[in-house]
């Protein structure tokens, strides 16, 4: 009996979580700040998938071209890696990791891995894409919630990030920057 009820609750859980959904911790801005060498604004302007090295794992490139460089040193045209895309007819659908479009505009908290290449720090918590309102604002959308779910650090469910503003977000930024000691490009 304590068995059967053991594995009741297990499947209630497993019943609980969404399906096909990755688990991240939840980063505020002062992490995603600490974690990131550079934070910019730009579009995308290509994509491509492959195989990695190993012939397993499906990753993609996205080139973008740096309109607004809110702290650290990047070039004008930076290549961020991540999991997931398509090869042919095969798709791997990484959820919780950036997805890219070309022509979209974003603003990236950027991380040089060990090979060199740049990944978005927190995952699609350091993702946002840049859309324009009627009346030509713009507003930073964050991309998670396409398939994540985030947790405090004592494990419950965290609120999803919000929409801002996209200088305020990017003041904000730069605030949080300069009390990291992080150098400063002024606009």
């Amino acid at each position: 009996m304590k068995r059967l009820v053991s594995i009741s609750l297990l499947l209630m859980l497993v019943a609980a979580l969404p399906g096909g959904a990755s688990t991240f911790l939840k980063m505020d801005q002062k992490a995603l700040v600490r974690d990131s060498e550079a934070v910019v604004q730009g579009e995308v302007i290509a994509v491509n998938s492959f195989w990695d090295k190993s012939g397993r794992i499906v990753m993609s490139e996205a080139m973008i071209r740096v309109e607004d460089t809110i702290y650290g040193n990047v070039p004008s045209v930076v290549v961020v890696r991540t999991v997931g895309g398509k090869v042919g007819n095969f798709v791997v659908e990484a959820h919780g990791f950036p997805k890219f479009r070309k022509s979209e505009r974003v603003l990236l908290y950027l991380e040089t891995e060990k090979d060199g290449a740049m990944k978005v720090a927190g995952y699609q918590q350091g993702q946002f894409r840049v859309v324009k309102d009627k009346a030509g604002v713009e507003w930073a959308v964050p991309a998670t919630g396409e398939g994540a779910v985030l947790i405090t650090p004592d494990g419950r469910e965290a609120a999803p990030a919000k929409t801002l503003r996209l200088d305020i977000l990017k003041q904000s930024i730069r605030n949080e920057a300069r009390q990291a000691g992080r150098p400063i490009l002024e606009n």
